[in-house]
């Protein structure tokens, strides 16, 4: 890891221009550094910070993690990582991020105190709309994107099992219960595919994915299984937070 505090100085330089709408001139300045500096954690760091200005959270968190391999106690790379994650409604790895700055950094650092609170607040209200605890939300989250994966490659069955893991952590999931049904419908299995779209519905009314996809499987036959279906997945947790702040 490289330590200059002239380059330290440049990415302050640059993170101001962007700050004040020359994100395109920052962002050239610090991809200047990257050649001469590619072990300074500063230079990612604030070329992630650019592309969070800019809206674009999937590049920045890219950047942000080039950062914390070069340097793994970067707080501000994880805070601004977290904060990314949020953007794009990705909870689980928000909390992540943010217990990772409460982890390695100091109690008296602004961001640590700033990141204890946030995962006190999420833990309080995951705990108010879905009824279970942070680790067990988090962990139901793990179970369901992999069973995502499985859905994605056509592995019905294992994605089934895969949900089914998800809602016994956590059932109070409508995308989780809305998935299993269509893993059902696409396993010929109409009656339990209804059921998993209504448990979907009854949990979230305005989940619209389960109510377009039951539309379609009211018209399919009991042990015929449905193919060509279209499907889409969205984690409500971050809407039901902001609903709850709101």
């Amino acid at each position: 890891m490289e330590l200059n505090d002239e380059v330290r100085e440049t990415v302050s330089t640059a993170l101001e221009m962007a700050l004040r709408g020359q994100s395109r001139k920052a962002l050239a300045i610090l991809s200047g550094l990257l050649p001469d500096h590619p072990q300074h954690h500063d230079v990612p760091y604030g070329i992630g910070v650019v592309h969070a200005i800019q809206g674009e959270h999937e590049e920045a968190i890219q950047w942000f993690d080039r950062a914390i391999a070069i340097y793994p106690y970067s707080i501000e790379s994880y805070y601004n990582k977290a904060v990314a994650f949020q953007k794009l409604l990705d909870v689980p790895n928000c909390i992540r991020s943010y217990q990772r700055v409460v982890a390695i950094g100091p109690a008296s650092d602004p961001e640590v105190a700033k990141s204890r609170g946030i995962i006190e607040n999420m833990a309080s209200v995951i705990m108010r709309t879905e009824g279970v605890s942070l680790d067990a939300f988090l962990r139901s989250g793990d179970k369901f994107n992999e069973a995502f994966e499985l859905m994605d490659r056509s592995d019905w069955q294992g994605a089934l099992e895969g949900f089914r893991a998800s809602a016994a952590l956590n059932d109070r999931n409508a995308p989780c219960h809305g998935n299993m049904g269509l893993c059902h419908a696409n396993l010929g299995h109409k009656a339990e595919a209804l059921a998993e779209l209504d448990r979907a519905l009854e949990i979230n009314p305005d989940y619209q994915p389960a109510r377009s996809n039951r539309e379609v499987v009211t018209q399919m036959e009991e042990g015929s299984p449905l193919s060509g279906t279209t499907y889409q997945s969205i984690n409500y947790s971050l809407e039901n937070f902001r609903r709850e702040r709101q």
